[in-house]
């Protein structure tokens, strides 16, 4: 079972390394941006599309 903190996309918080944020850049057909979500470090990733190897 992988998890959320073996992913690039996740940055730990500073204050509790638990918790951090799932950021993942998307693209539409006019633009691209960075999405960000709450996630914690031991969620289990298995049903995750955008989840990459550190």
């Amino acid at each position: 079972m992988t998890t959320c903190k073996e992913c690039k996309s996740y940055f730990p918080l500073e204050e509790d390394p638990g918790q951090g944020d799932c950021i993942q850049r998307k693209k539409d057909p006019r633009q691209a941006y960075y999405q960000s979500r709450p996630a914690n470090a031991d969620n289990d990733t298995s049903g995750c599309d955008g989840f990459q190897k550190k």
